[in-house]
């Protein structure tokens, strides 16, 4: 594997020195529709330009400049290299010369559209055409192009999730405005690493029905390229609810020259993708999403096979939909809250009933911080639609929460050699490696489903691998939820136990 870098971006400071030069002229949480519209075009004509920079070098033989001029300007070479092609007037140099002119504007949006009707597929109505509306006068405007100019592109951002990474970086400095939480719409990279290499992802489908801005994607295409696997090997299929975010995942597959089938709609009622079923599904979903509307799921539902999870909490909700849409060889990787490892009730019954059918093979409790805004930590899940016969009965265990390196006060990432260390167990595990030889006390254990059925069907990995299990594992409103259960529980039975007494002293003719 490549060495990650450890910083996601080196041009933060710019975007937020951007932001805090204007808050006085534009709401907030405005300003990351200017941000991403101008980073895009920043990015294209910087990929363009690069591959312009390639070809005259492999045509300096020809001393003809004019032939030379006339094949860098020949559309197909950049489709057939996986580029954008872009237009002279929607090139960042054009928008660059003319930053101070009055009509900037004006000449943003119709950069913007002339893309547009170049890659109509690719890009109608993706790009945020806001310039003309927004408060910002042209010195503004002429301050963000200059500004931006300054940042530089290199190969090291290519493998990275650039707009949910920007998205997720407006969405922790606004806060308040915004007020929603972080880590919903952009999955830190070494997560998403991560859960591609222990799934191993080459050709096939691969699926992410809450697919944010595309960073699972984005990891997966990384994984192709340095493996000299063909893109076009990998369909891509994603569902995202939120508009604006399933934009960001359009404009992230563009910018590396790959199509997907991303559709705009609500996994929970609308699912785009109903007849789909994927080798690879992929996803974060939101973390105990309350609210989530299960009046209107339609009878027989044939993803809910396992039971209809509460109105409270759609964890169940999505991890169902994930075995649904998995081809009979199909593996499943997703972020799920802890709270799913080991919650009660309805949620507990269903939870049993998938171990009982053997989808399960792999469990990741994760540290604290390792989303951007989120400091709570949470669990990878990993499942088979059909195991092989070594792994049958079988769940392999990780405690990785030992195993991060903070890269800021607020923020934690498995490095490299992190990444490498879990995916050989996977690996071990996979070639049906003694369990012996994969057991590490304190980090990883092979389980049987007899074990897991012992210890009343609770995934955490702390408890097998020979771990106190630890409070902050589960958030205080889930440890809540699940005290108030049981002692509702307890009460009614108290009643009942009560009951029962009271008859007995009633047929010796005593009463109580």
């Amino acid at each position: 594997m490549e060495k990650m870098k450890e910083k996601d971006l080196d041009f933060e400071d710019k975007l937020w020195k951007g932001a805090d030069k204007l808050r006085k002229k534009i709401e907030v949480h405005e300003y990351k529709y200017v941000v991403l519209g101008l980073i895009f075009l920043r990015y294209v004509s910087f990929a363009f330009e690069e591959k312009r920079k390639r070809i005259i070098e492999e045509k300096s033989s020809i001393s003809n400049k004019h032939i030379i001029e006339k094949v860098c300007e020949d559309k197909d070479i950049y489709l057939a290299n996986g580029s954008l092609y872009v237009p002279e007037k929607a090139r960042w140099e054009y928008l660059k010369k003319n930053a101070n002119q009055t009509n900037i504007a004006e000449i943003i949006d119709k950069a913007i559209e002339i893309l547009e009707q170049e890659h109509p597929k690719q890009l109608k109505d993706i790009i945020p055409k806001i310039y003309s509306k927004v408060n910002l006068d042209h010195y503004d405007l002429s301050y963000l192009i200059n500004l931006f100019s300054e940042i530089e592109f290199d190969d090291g951002h290519w493998g990275k999730d650039i707009f949910g990474r920007i998205y997720e970086y407006f969405l922790s400095k606004f806060t308040e405005a915004e007020g929603r939480k972080g880590g919903e719409f952009y999955t830190p990279r070494s997560l998403t690493k991560l859960i591609v290499e222990i799934l191993d992802v080459k050709e096939g489908r691969i699926f992410d029905p809450a697919c944010g801005s595309g960073g699972f994607f984005v990891s997966a295409l990384e994984k192709l390229e340095r493996e000299g696997i063909e893109k076009e090997k990998l369909s891509i299929y994603g569902q995202e609810s939120k508009e604006f975010v399933w934009k960001m995942c359009k404009m992230n597959l563009t910018i590396r020259g790959t199509e997907g089938d991303i559709k705009w709609g609500d996994s929970y009622h609308d699912d785009k993708f109903f007849d789909l079923r994927a080798e690879y599904v992929v996803s974060n979903p939101p973390f105990n999403d309350s609210g989530w509307g299960r009046d209107r799921i339609k009878e027989n539902d044939p993803r809910f096979k396992y039971g209809l999870p509460p109105e409270g909490n759609a964890n169940f909700v999505w991890i169902q939909h994930y075995i649904y849409h998995l081809a009979p060889s199909g593996k499943a990787g997703f972020v799920m809250a802890n709270g799913a490892l080991s919650g009660g009730n309805l949620e507990g019954e269903i939870r049993k009933k998938i171990i009982e059918d053997d989808l399960v093979y792999g469990i990741v409790a994760t540290p604290p911080k390792m989303f951007y805004t989120v400091s709570l930590p949470a669990s990878l899940w990993f499942m088979r639609k059909s195991k092989p016969q070594h792994m049958k009965g079988k769940i392999l265990f990780i405690y990785a929460k030992k195993l991060f390196k903070p890269i800021s006060r607020r923020q934690n990432i498995f490095t490299e050699e992190h990444i490498q260390k879990i995916v050989e167990k996977f690996r071990m595990f996979e070639k049906g490696e003694d369990g012996e030889k994969i057991n590490e006390i304190g980090f990883s254990k092979v389980a049987t489903l007899e074990e897991v059925a012992k210890n009343g069907y609770v995934l955490t990995p702390g408890r097998y691998v020979g771990v106190k299990i630890e409070e902050e594992d589960i958030p205080f409103e889930e440890a809540m939820k699940n005290y108030s259960e049981q002692l509702s529980k307890l009460l009614k039975e108290e009643k009942e136990l009560t009951k029962r007494v009271k008859e007995v002293f009633k047929t010796l003719n005593f009463e109580v």
